[in-house]
């Protein structure tokens, strides 16, 4: 094989930057090493528990090929960064000019103790489809912590489920003080209020110190609960990778240009940005990141060096859907609460959706209807 631009990796990071690549130039061999043939849309899956319909699916191999970029159904194993080449578990080795790597993240399980045990990680597809089937069986006392890397889907998990399942009674806890961290007294006031309204409850007592059989375990007292679901503490699906490329939770460590070395970049939730940047995890940010990381590519293929992708300074922006109300907030203020946000953003995803050809999606879990 010739050596070009390898991507490993088989979601949105991987979609996008090798499409860019293409588009800047066609002649520039790209190699995209990944089992994967479709993409789930998993913004959409915190819809799911609450009765909703199963993600839209991206066609990932039928665009990339349409594109013109090679296929290589097998997985990565180990890389020589001396030799520029990837050790692969089934086929022969890979050479590669620039790498790009997007293996995403997948849950923490051990960052709270006993949650392997006893709890589920509905961002893992697997874990969602089972998260889905028990609350459609009749769960009726469910517990969802939120907060770590991603705050946003575990309190839509809950949201969506408070208002859409009857006889469910939901508690979202704050599981590591995200909150007062990232949300601020007026929009945590707005989202308990929210909760409230929906027959739920929020909690914001400190970090839980323990999930077990009976619940989740806060400092001075258990919430009791007979399904316990966390959302989402990450760590970089990178076993692959060597130990001084990655940070304490195995995400692939990168300067402000997206390099983590010369001829390697990064994209997506593999990725542990620098000190003082931020890298949203919008699907806006993240084509805007791999048209970014692909001039780059371009340019490390040309001799040139990379230009700058990340900006210091730029706000914290969290926005959860809380089952058809925004709470958009900025640098711990509450900036707007509503359906508006949600309007522009369901207006983007579809968009986004129709671009990349999405067909409806097969079944995540079978049940009740939601009420």
């Amino acid at each position: 094989m010739t050596a070009g631009v390898v991507v490993v990796g088989g979601g949105f990071g991987a979609l996008e930057v090798s499409l860019a690549l293409k588009k800047l130039r066609r002649d520039v061999p790209v190699t995209v090493i990944s089992d994967q043939t479709d993409i789930a849309y998993r913004p959409w899956l915190i819809k799911v528990p609450a009765g909703g319909p199963p993600p839209p699916v991206i066609p990932f191999a039928d665009l990339l090929r349409s594109a013109g970029v090679e296929m290589v159904s097998d997985t990565a194993v180990g890389l020589d960064l001396d030799e520029r080449r990837l050790t692969m578990r089934a086929g022969r080795p890979v050479a590669f000019s620039q790498l790009v790597i997007a293996t995403g993240a997948t849950a923490d399980r051990d960052r709270v103790p006993g949650a392997r045990a006893h709890a589920l990680f509905p961002c893992d597809l697997e874990d969602a489809a089972t998260f889905a089937a028990r609350v459609a069986a009749g769960a009726a006392n469910v517990a969802v912590v939120f907060g770590w890397e991603r705050p946003g889907p575990g309190l839509e998990y809950a949201a969506w489920i408070a208002a859409h399942r009857a006889g469910v009674r939901v508690t979202a806890i704050d599981g590591d003080g995200t909150l007062d961290r990232r949300f601020g007294q007026r929009a945590s006031a707005r989202i308990a209020d929210l909760f409230e309204r929906r027959g739920g409850r929020l909690i914001n007592e400190g970090p839980v110190v323990r999930i077990d059989g009976a619940g989740v375990q806060l400092a001075s007292r258990t919430v009791t609960a007979n399904l316990v679901a966390v959302g989402t503490p990450l760590r970089g699906s990178t076993e692959w990778l060597p130990d001084d490329l990655l940070d304490s939770r195995g995400r692939l460590r990168v300067d402000s240009a997206m390099a983590a070395r010369a001829g390697v970049f990064g994209i997506g939730d593999v990725v542990a940005a620098p000190d003082g940047y931020r890298l949203p995890p919008t699907l806006q940010s993240i084509r805007g990141t791999a048209r970014a990381i692909a001039r780059n590519v371009i340019r490390a293929l040309e001799g040139g060096a990379p230009a700058p992708v990340l900006r210091l300074g730029q706000p914290d922006m969290v926005g959860p859907d809380l089952a058809g109300d925004a709470v958009l907030v900025r640098d711990r203020r509450l900036v707007m609460s509503g359906w508006l946000p949600l309007q522009i953003r369901s207006f983007m995803d579809r968009s986004y959706l129709r671009s990349r050809r999405a067909r409806r999606g097969l079944a995540v879990a079978s049940g009740p209807e939601a009420a």
